[in-house]
């Protein structure tokens, strides 16, 4: 680097371990210390007041801590801790956890620089974050004077790890890549019996086209490797998220018979059938995403077509907007050793999934959702979490992915204090829970401030912005075939095997049955579940379902146990009786899974009452977590700290001592930056 940097300068490459350029104006110095504290200094030109920098969850003023250095009015420079959970001037925080070393500014030229030091982890949740080995967000601030208020346009984030040397950002334009953008669509929504200030459109995009120039089919196996926005100018006030996904047809079969590159359904707010896998996606706030080098997002093999979801927030209903927005996708065909994965944990997604919110609370909680040892134990291996992102709406308050590994909490993956809606970049996990080990339960939470809406009124759950919805997502690897979660109110999501779980614990009324449970399923067979309704019809008794084939032959293959295993089913020759015994075996059975027992067994009538759907057992009673570890502080104020002067002589400096003075003298920044190369 090449400064104009003047004689005077507090700043010692023997003192500074570390320093990251943040722009031309502004670097960041850092040493990680022995004893448990942190030196932090900033020099930052054209500054002519306040500046300010501290760690963010988020990258946003919401939930940030900060730093502020200023002069107080008795023109003493000062140091102070500050915290922010809305977009408000920061406030002081109680417990003052900084210690002021130096600082100057030249009033001339605005060439500003301070030291300070800082611990490691205070434990003062939720106004200081505590500082580990890996990467975080820092936001920063300039003041025009030393009166501590708004800072106008001069402000920004970076990523540092306060712990390390800085990070290096890998060159994307090493790699092909491919713009899957919106071929200059109308943000109209289709579906007229919807909101028309959401629409949802999505885009197909066909792999054999993707490849034409890059050598691939849709037969090969590609690694995505990164991706990063594409907004069409002007409009990114409208974008609230896009999501790629890949056809594979697993849960849904996909008719490609009337598909093209570039096609476009306008009604688009459920996905298309067989495009269910999720390759990755951007929400609002969030920057560019890219894969450790070892790891990749595989796609191709087979699968031709991929679609983009975009959505679309249009409250003012502006007219005539088109748009061409995407992802750049960058991609190899030089696959690396390992396929990554994403996780998501859908707490509250769909409208119906999830109970409407209360209006007019300030913290009103979704219900967690649990992916219980049992569930997680069905991983290949350890799994390395490289990114966690949150989603919500602008409701959102705060939301987390606790991880607790045999009866020990080990607290949330993440550090963000307070959600924000235009902060919604990934970040990398809490030390801690870096590993996931098959196992390890996991539950997701979501809390909400309704208080924008009355207190008589409900918050509904959707996709749509003016709806609500909890959705946070891990970037992992290895990919493991069980990447989702889902939450479902048990009371509704138990219908889909029996039409009423009351039935499970109440006699028959006919004496040819003991429970009513079985007599529902011998009397009725397309009116005991919707999954039976979904698919026969109503006309179908049990005797023909179990001794007929074509369709009930198919029902019989999705319904294993429906009917006896003693052979009368493949003969076609069950009586009413060997099918009066096997209903109430298939109740005990069916009823077990929600954890009731039939009747005349009472030993329980309350079902459990929670569930995750995508989990083998997917019905049982919400656990009650493990409190976790008290925190432990880490470094500690003040300390002494003996500073370089430009005589290679050492200053001790504390918080005692004044350490606004001229008597030290500047030096190259120039060298103080080429030199902490040599420290890492």
């Amino acid at each position: 680097f090449q400064w104009n940097s003047r004689d005077g300068s507090l700043f010692h490459p023997n003192d500074w371990k570390y320093c990251q350029q943040i722009n031309d104006n502004l670097h960041i110095y850092y040493t990680p210390m022995d004893t448990g504290n942190i030196m932090l200094g900033l020099h930052a030109l054209e500054a002519y007041g306040w500046t300010a920098l501290g760690p963010a969850g988020n990258g946003g003023m919401k939930g940030a801590s900060q730093i502020v250095v200023r002069k107080n009015d008795d023109d003493e420079w000062i140091a102070e801790d500050r915290y922010s959970m809305e977009y408000t001037t920061p406030s002081l925080d109680d417990q003052q956890d900084v210690q002021l070393l130096f600082a100057q500014q030249d009033e001339e030229t605005g060439e500003t620089e301070w030291g300070v030091v800082i611990p490691q982890n205070s434990c003062d949740e939720p106004y200081d974050y505590p500082l580990e080995d890996h990467m975080i967000y820092m936001i920063w601030a300039l003041g025009s004077t030393h009166d501590f208020s708004f800072h106008g346009v001069n402000r920004g984030q970076a990523t540092v790890n306060l712990m390390g040397p800085p990070p290096s950002i890998p060159d994307m334009e090493d790699h092909d890549h491919v713009d899957l953008v919106m071929p200059n669509v109308s943000m109209v929504r289709e579906e007229t019996d919807l909101d028309p200030t959401n629409s949802f459109i999505c885009a197909y995009f066909d792999m054999e086209v993707l490849g034409e120039n890059m050598g691939f089919t849709f037969n090969d196996k590609i690694h995505m490797v990164g991706y990063e926005p594409v907004i069409t100018k002007g409009n990114g006030q409208f974008l609230h998220h896009m999501t790629l996904f890949s056809c594979e047809g697993y849960v849904q079969q996909l008719d490609d018979s009337h598909l093209y590159h570039q096609k476009v359904v306008p009604g688009c707010t459920n996905m298309p059938r067989g495009c269910e896998s999720f390759l990755g996606g951007w929400a609002v706030g969030n920057t560019n995403t890219v894969y450790p080098p070892n790891v990749g997002v595989p796609f191709g093999e087979g699968t031709r077509w991929l679609v983009m979801q975009v959505h679309y927030y249009n409250p003012d209903m502006a007219e005539g907007v088109y748009d061409s927005s995407g992802l750049r996708v960058y991609v190899t065909k030089d696959l690396r050793p390992i396929d990554a994965g994403v996780m998501s944990f859908a707490v509250g997604v769909k409208t119906g999934q999830h109970p409407p919110l209360p209006g007019g609370q300030k913290d009103v909680a979704m219900e967690t959702l649990y992916a219980e040892p049992d569930c997680t134990m069905g991983w290949s291996e350890p799994l390395t979490v490289f990114s966690v992102q949150h989603h919500s709406h602008f409701m959102g308050l705060h939301q987390e992915i606790v991880v607790e590994r045999d009866g020990v909490n080990l607290g949330p993956m993440r550090s963000e204090f307070v959600f924000d809606y235009n902060h919604q970049s990934g970040a990398e996990p809490n030390n801690a829970v870096r590993y996931l080990l098959p196992g390890d339960r996991l539950a997701a939470s979501c809390h909400f401030d309704t208080t924008s809406v009355s207190a008589n009124s409900t918050v509904q759950i959707g996709e749509e912005s003016n709806k609500e919805m909890c959705l946070p997502t891990l970037l992992y690897y290895p990919r493991q075939e069980m990447t989702s979660f889902a939450y479902a109110p048990p009371t509704i999501y138990s219908k889909r095997y029996i039409a009423d779980v009351e039935w499970c614990s109440l006699p028959s009324s006919d004496e040819n049955f003991v429970s009513k449970c079985a007599k529902q399923l011998y009397s009725d067979v397309p009116g005991f579940s919707r999954f039976f309704s979904a698919r026969l019809e109503p006309s179908l008794d049990y005797l023909t379902i179990c001794n007929s084939g074509g369709l009930t032959e198919r029902v019989r293959n999705m319904a294993p146990g429906i009917c006896p295993d003693n052979g009368c089913t493949e003969s076609q020759s069950c009586s009413k009786e060997e099918l009066r015994t096997w209903a109430e075996n298939f109740c005990e059975f069916n009823c077990d899974q929600f954890g009731l027992t039939l009747y005349p067994d009472l030993t329980r009538t309350e079902p459990y009452n929670t569930a995750n759907i995508a989990c083998p057992n997917s019905f049982f009673d919400a656990p009650t977590l493990a409190e976790p570890a008290a925190c432990q502080a880490k470094g500690g104020l003040p300390q002494t700290i003996g500073l370089t002067n430009g005589m290679g002589q050492v200053e001790p400096i504390s918080e005692d001592q004044d350490s606004s003075g001229s008597s030290l003298v500047w030096n190259s920044f120039a060298v103080i930056c080429f030199l902490s190369v040599l420290f890492v």
